[in-house]
């Protein structure tokens, strides 16, 4: 295989729906990029609810689609799924699978190495020490055991930032190689308008604050409502967003403790928000905050700044160096130090900050240009299929 062919890629990925979290997004938007550059890639799973319909319908310049059946009980594939998968494999250079706790996903590597066929895997976070500080006792055997061989004969481990290598690489063989994720830029060509937004939620002359994530407590977005909670003792009134689903104890939770901090009038829950009027809400907020326990790579960050939003967040991002460089505001992970930071941020809505977001678009188009980090993936793929028996 020379450099510059066309490369026959699978990508397999447990559940393709959004709501479970970032890694969905960073796949597909790799296979995205991918396929448009002219390569073969096939989407390989079992649960299709978020596809886009041009892939389920075989358009030109898109991945293909292969439907496996349903998850069986303790996430594993049935012998019909193996049987589907398995010429897939079997005919392509690399195999891409993506995440490590699910039991599907050393299956799928079984396969590829019966058929000779290399795989890379992606850790996304699931290695970081906070990540392995959550039921610890259970992921170490898990990794000394039923993921052991998938992980000891991957052609490549690969990390999205230098901080995830650093955390994981204790758990690991070898160290992982560092690619940041593909992110599909094609809807940020133009800055978004904030006009979907407004039409949908409605206008203020408050200061807007964003939460656009999964709903989990490692999101803490109680410090969130502690920070506006104090914004407002000290003068400061602003509007705070939480856009999202997911644990809904948790969610409930956070609309009470909205209700006894007296801010429930500021805090809108907007459920789950997608598509163009997800940019536009980008584009409406004048910040764009996350008070994570951890995260890997986080998409969202980018795609915020891609939409002109300053970030402000915590060291808990695997890419906090990345954003620190561009200009973005990382602060502790407590109440104080969000108050104490948006307060800031906003002293300069009308000027500071309009020139901060700028800034912060044109650092991740030239950081995270599609076309260049796709060669490096080309370039592991590429080196990882000369192996192929």
């Amino acid at each position: 295989m020379q450099d510059g062919d066309t490369l026959k890629i699978v990508h397999y990925v447990p559940t393709t729906r959004f709501s479970v979290g970032g890694t969905v997004r960073a796949a597909m938007d790799i296979c995205s990029v991918l396929a448009r550059r002219g390569h073969d890639v096939t989407w390989l799973t079992p649960d299709a609810t978020d596809v886009p319909d041009s892939w389920k319908a075989g358009e030109a310049g898109c991945p293909r689609l292969v439907e496996l059946e349903p998850l069986r009980a303790l996430g594993r594939l049935d012998g019909r799924s193996l049987e589907l998968a398995t010429p897939s494999i079997e005919q392509a250079d690399v195999v891409h699978i993506h995440a490590l706790w699910c039991l599907s996903n050393p299956q799928i590597a079984t396969i590829s190495r019966t058929t000779g066929t290399p795989w890379v895997l992606s850790i996304h976070g699931m290695l970081d020490d906070w990540s392995m500080a959550v039921r610890g006792l259970k992921k170490r055997i898990f990794l000394r055991t039923i993921i052991r061989k998938m992980v000891s004969g991957a052609a490549s481990i690969l990390a999205t930032a230098e901080e995830e290598r650093r955390q994981a690489a204790k758990w690991l063989p070898r160290d992982p190689d560092v690619i940041p994720l593909v992110m599909d830029m094609e809807p940020y060509a133009e800055t978004p308008t904030a006009d979907l937004a407004r039409a949908e939620f409605g206008d203020s002359t408050d200061p807007v604050v964003l939460f656009l994530s999964r709903v989990h407590e490692k999101k803490s977005i109680e410090t969130l409502i502690d920070a506006i909670t104090i914004m407002k003792e000290r003068g400061n009134r602003v509007r705070l967003l939480i856009a999202g689903t997911g644990d809904k104890n948790y969610l409930e939770a956070m609309k009470e403790r909205a209700r006894d901090r007296n801010v429930s009038d500021q805090v809108e829950f907007l459920g789950m928000v997608v598509g163009d009027l997800k940019l536009s809400l980008f584009a409406m907020a004048d910040l764009f905050a996350l008070a994570t326990q951890q995260e890997n790579f986080g998409l969202v960050y980018p795609e915020a700044m891609l939409c002109g939003t300053p970030v402000i967040t915590t060291r808990g991002t695997d890419i906090w160096r990345e954003l620190d460089e561009s200009g973005m505001s990382i602060v502790e992970r407590t109440p104080e130090a969000f108050a104490d930071g948006m307060a800031t941020m906003l002293l300069g809505r009308e000027d500071g900050l309009p020139e901060l977001g700028r800034r912060g678009r044109e650092y991740v188009q030239k950081w995270l240009a599609p076309d260049a980090i796709a060669e490096q993936y080309e370039t592991l793929y590429q080196r990882a299929a000369t192996g192929k028996n």
